[in-house]
C-alpha cells in the first residue's frame, strides 16, 4: 500500500452568524474550523478573557473543507482510496461535485473506495462539509426519545447523541467549543491486488515463562490476495528482532486469513518501568509469492502477558481484590489520568511527547486514557511501549447513560472494532475499560432502580468486542465498576476500584483516610496556576481583585460566567480546601501569597493521597491521580498548568511516587509509622535517617531492606503538637540520596511558618522550592 497525504492548499468555507455573509479563509489539515477562524482573527483567541463565550454563536454553523489533488496512476488491479484518520464528527464528502460518503463518528477513521470516481486525468476536486453537531443530536432526540432519566444527568444532553470528544460540550477540565474539523491527517491509499491488512494483524503473548525465557506467541493475520493468482504459491514469513534476539516463522498460506500458534526461546519480556526493561521486537511481516516478495509490514510488539485480578464482593468486602498482573507480577500503579492533549485537538502533536515526558520524570508507570477525551494515535502508544507506561484505555463514554436504541450500539460496535484492532499490537496497552463513571451515574439518575447491567454498551457490545478482537488483554465493564447487588444495595463504594472525589474537604479527613478502595483510578485537589499564566489567560484587571470574577468562573471551565452555573463554585471549594490547611493565617488579598498558599495545599495532599496508598501495600494495589496537565488555560486540580508551568505539586509527586521510597504514614491510632516501599523486582537495601528540619537533630536511623515489590516497616514515632517537619533521607543502590517530608501537625498549619521552613530549609538542589 502506497499513502500520498492531501496537505496544503486547503481552504475553509462559512456562513458568518453575525452577518450572514459567506467567507474562505486558509485552513490547516489537520486542524480545526476554531483554530483557522482565531487563526484568521474572525475570532480573537477563545483561551483568553470572556472570549470562550463566543463560540456559542457558531455551535449551529456548518463548515465546508475545499482542495483539489491529482490521482495517482493505477497499476492493473490496484484501487484508490481517499483515507480520513479523524473527521470532527458529522460530516459528508464530495469528489468533483458528488456526494461520494457521509460520517458521524469523530474517533475512528473513515476511508472511501474511489477508484471509479476519482479523475484520472486532471484535478479533482474534494470537499467535506462539516455540519453542526447540535441538529444532528437534536433529530436523534426525536426519533429516540429521551425517556426522562433513562439517558442523562448531564446539563447538556446533546452530548450522548453523537459520537464526538465529550469534553467538547463543556466539562469541568474543558470548554464549550463545538466547531469540529478535520482534525488528523487526509491521504490517498493506493492498494495492491495483493497486500498485507495492517488492522487484521494480530500479535498476542498467551504465555510466559519468566524462569525459562519462553513466551508462547499466537498471531493472526489478514491479506487482501490476487485471486488472478495461485493462492497456493503465497507464503508469510515473520521476524522479530530485539537487539541480538530474534525469532521467526514462515506460515504457509491456502486463505486469506489464518493464525499461527509458536514458542519464543530466550524471550526479551516487556515490562512496566521500575519492573524490568521495555524489551521491543522489531517485528517484519512478508508476504510472498512464488518467492518473490509482493508486500511489507513492520511494526513493534512485545512479548508479555497481562490480567486484571478483581473481585467485588459486597457480602465479604475482605475478599476484594483489584490488580494489574503483568507477566505473572502484581504491578503497583501510579500514574495520572490523560485529558485530551488540547481543548481544539489543534496542537495535540507538538504537546502529546512533552507531556508524556512529565508521566517518565514523575516515576509514573501508568497512563489512564478518560473516557471523556479521544483515543489517541499510535505516537501516544509507541511513547508508552518505549519507556514502560502502561495505558489504562477507556472507551470514550462518561458520565452518563447513553442511548441504548439498536441504531446506536450498531455504531458502537464498528467504533469497538476498529479502536481495538488499531491499538491492540501495543505491549503498553493493559486495560480496555468499558467507560468512565457510567455505572456511577446510574446511582446518580435513579438510585436503587434500573441497574447498571441494563447498559448493553459495557455489558454486551463493548464486552463482545474485546472478547473477539482482543482475548488475551482484560476488559472492566466500567470505572468504578458497580454490580447489580452493589448498586441495589445503594454501595456504589463497595467496588475496590474508586472514584474518590467526595465533598472535597481537608485532605486528612474521614473520607479519605478512612476509604475502603484497594485502587483509586481517581483522585484530585485543587491549585492556582502560576501568575505568569494567569496574565496569559485573563484580562489585566481580572487576574486578581474580586475572587471568583466572571473570566474566573469560566475558566473553571463552565458554559457561561455566572457564579451559579454548573462549575461555579470550584474556585470557592479551592479557596475552601487552603482554609482548611491554614486556617486564617493565609492573606487570600495578596496574589502571590494565595497561589503560594493553594500550591503548597494541592502538594501535600496529592503526596498524601500517594502515600496512603502506597503505604497500604500490598492491600493497596494502585493509585490514578487526577491529573497531569491542562487541555486548556484554567483553574483545576492538573499539577502543571496548559503554559507546561509546574506547581509545586509536580516536585513532591516525583519525590513521592519514586520506585524506591521512604515515607510517614498516619496509623489508625494516630502514630506515625515509617514505611519503605519498593516497586521494583530487585531485593532494596541501604541505609536511612530522620531529622527534625527545625534544628537538624537525629530522630531515627538505621539499615533497610526491602523485599522486591514488598514493603517494610522501619519504626513509629508519636506525634508531637505544635507544627514541626520531618526530613526523611536515604541511600538507593548507585549511591545516590533521595529524600521526603512529612509535616507533623495538625491542621490548620501555620502558612507563614511552613513559607519559612520552605526559605530555611532549601538546599542547593531545591528541595522545596525549585
Amino acid at each position: 500500500m502506497r499513502s500520498i497525504l492531501i496537505e496544503g492548499g486547503w481552504k475553509l468555507s462559512f456562513v458568518h452568524p453575525a452577518t450572514g455573509r459567506r467567507h474562505r479563509i486558509p485552513a490547516a489539515v489537520p486542524g480545526s474550523a476554531a483554530a483557522d477562524l482565531m487563526c484568521a482573527k474572525v475570532l480573537p483567541d477563545l483561551y483568553r478573557g470572556r472570549n470562550v463565550l463566543e463560540a456559542q454563536k457558531w455551535e449551529r454553523i456548518d463548515f465546508t473543507y475545499t482542495t483539489s489533488f491529482t490521482a495517482p496512476t493505477l497499476k492493473k488491479g490496484e484501487r484508490l482510496e481517499l483515507h480520513f484518520e479523524g473527521v470532527d464528527t458529522v460530516a459528508t464528502v464530495a469528489l468533483n461535485g458528488t456526494q461520494v460518503a457521509s460520517f458521524d463518528n469523530m474517533f475512528i477513521p473513515h476511508s472511501v473506495d474511489i477508484t471509479q470516481t476519482a479523475r484520472k486525468k486532471g484535478v479533482n476536486r474534494l470537499a467535506v462539509t462539516i455540519h453542526n453537531p447540535l441538529d444532528y443530536a437534536a433529530d436523534r432526540a426525536r426519533r429516540w426519545g429521551i425517556g426522562g432519566f433513562e439517558f442523562c444527568h448531564l446539563p447538556f444532553y446533546e452530548a450522548i447523541f453523537v459520537r464526538k470528544a465529550q469534553h467538547m460540550f463543556g466539562w469541568d477540565i474543558a470548554p464549550r467549543i463545538l466547531m469540529g474539523g478535520l482534525w488528523r491527517g487526509v491521504s490517498l491509499k493506493v492498494h495492491a491486488p495483493s497486500e498485507i491488512l495492517p488492522d487484521d494483524l494480530y500479535f498476542a503473548v498467551r504465555a510466559v515463562d519468566v524462569a525459562r525465557s519462553q513466551a508462547m506467541v499466537e498471531i493472526a493475520y489478514g491479506l487482501a490476495l490476487d485471486p488472478q493468482t495461485d493462492w497456493q504459491a503465497y507464503e508469510l514469513h515473520l521476524e522479530g528482532r530485539s537487539g541480538d534476539h530474534s525469532f521467526a516463522k514462515t506460515i504457509p498460506l491456502r486463505f486469506t486469513h489464518g493464525k499461527d500458534r509458536f514458542a519464543v526461546e530466550g524471550a526479551k519480556l516487556w515490562w512496566p518501568t521500575g519492573y524490568g526493561d521495555q524489551n521491543l521486537y522489531d517485528l517484519t511481516v512478508a508476504l510472498f509469492h512464488g518467492g518473490e516478495k509482493v508486500d511489507e509490514y513492520h511494526t513493534r510488539v512485545g512479548l508479555r502477558t497481562v490480567a486484571l485480578d478483581f473481585n467485588a464482593d459486597l457480602a465479604n468486602p475482605g475478599n476484594n481484590r483489584f490488580q494489574i498482573v503483568v507477566n505473572g507480577v502484581g504491578i503497583f500503579a501510579k500514574g495520572s489520568n490523560w485529558v485530551p492533549a488540547d481543548a481544539l485537538h489543534a496542537c495535540d502533536a507538538e504537546r502529546i511527547p512533552q507531556m508524556l515526558a512529565m508521566f517518565v520524570e514523575t516515576h509514573c508507570n501508568i497512563v489512564r486514557c478518560w473516557g471523556g477525551g479521544v483515543y489517541e494515535g499510535d505516537a501516544f502508544f509507541d511513547f508508552c511501549d518505549a519507556h514502560g507506561l502502561m495505558v489504562w484505555q477507556d472507551f470514550m463514554f462518561g458520565c452518563a447513560r447513553y442511548p441504548q436504541t439498536d441504531e446506536f450500539l450498531a455504531g458502537v460496535r464498528e467504533e469497538a472494532r476498529s479502536v481495538i484492532r488499531r491499538l491492540r499490537n501495543h505491549p503498553a496497552l493493559v486495560l480496555w475499560a468499558g467507560d468512565n463513571e457510567v455505572d456511577s451515574s446510574y446511582a446518580w439518575a435513579n438510585p436503587g432502580f434500573t441497574p447498571p447491567s441494563f447498559n448493553k454498551i459495557s455489558r454486551v457490545v463493548l464486552k463482545e468486542a474485546v472478547a473477539c478482537h482482543d482475548p488475551f488483554r482484560p476488559y472492566l465493564p466500567s470505572s468504578p465498576c458497580v454490580s447489580d447487588e452493589m448498586h441495589a444495595a445503594h454501595r456504589h463504594d463497595a467496588t475496590p476500584e474508586q472514584h474518590l472525589w467526595g465533598p472535597r474537604g481537608y485532605f486528612k479527613d474521614d473520607f479519605y483516610r478512612k476509604n475502603t478502595a484497594l485502587f483509586a483510578s481517581e483522585i484530585g485537589y485543587h491549585g492556582m496556576p502560576a501568575r505568569k499564566s494567569l496574565e496569559r489567560f485573563l484580562s489585566k484587571d481580572k487576574v486578581w481583585g474580586a475572587y471568583n470574577n466572571d473570566e474566573w468562573i469560566l475558566h473553571a471551565a463552565n458554559y457561561t460566567d455566572r457564579v451559579d452555573s454548573p462549575m461555579g463554585g470550584r474556585n470557592l471549594l479551592m479557596l475552601r480546601q487552603v482554609r482548611h490547611l491554614f486556617g486564617d493565617s493565609v492573606a487570600v488579598d495578596d496574589i502571590d501569597e494565595f497561589i503560594l498558599a493553594s500550591q503548597i495545599t494541592q502538594a501535600e495532599a496529592k503526596k498524601y493521597f500517594i502515600e496512603l496508598f502506597r503505604a497500604g501495600k500490598p492491600q493497596r494495589t494502585g493509585i490514578i491521580w487526577w491529573n497531569m496537565i491542562d487541555c486548556w488555560p484554567q483553574f483545576s486540580d492538573a499539577v502543571v498548568d496548559y503554559y507546561f508551568a509546574k506547581k509545586l505539586a509536580y516536585r513532591y509527586i516525583k519525590r513521592a511516587q519514586e520506585p524506591v521510597a521512604l515515607m510517614i504514614a498516619e496509623d489508625a491510632r494516630g502514630d506515625l509509622e515509617i514505611v519503605a516501599v519498593n516497586d521494583t523486582l530487585r531485593a532494596a537495601r541501604g541505609t536511612w535517617v530522620m531529622t527534625d528540619a527545625a534544628n537538624g537533630q537525629v530522630l531515627m536511623a538505621g539499615d533497610y531492606g526491602i523485599e522486591p515489590n514488598g514493603r517494610a516497616a522501619l519504626g513509629t514515632l508519636a506525634q508531637t503538637p505544635g507544627m514541626g517537619c520531618l526530613l526523611l533521607e536515604w541511600m538507593v543502590e548507585d549511591g545516590a540520596k533521595r529524600r521526603n517530608h512529612y509535616i507533623n501537625a495538625q491542621a490548620p498549619w501555620d502558612f507563614r511558618a511552613y513559607k519559612a521552613m520552605m526559605v530555611a530549609f532549601d538546599s542547593p538542589d531545591g528541595y522545596f522550592i525549585r
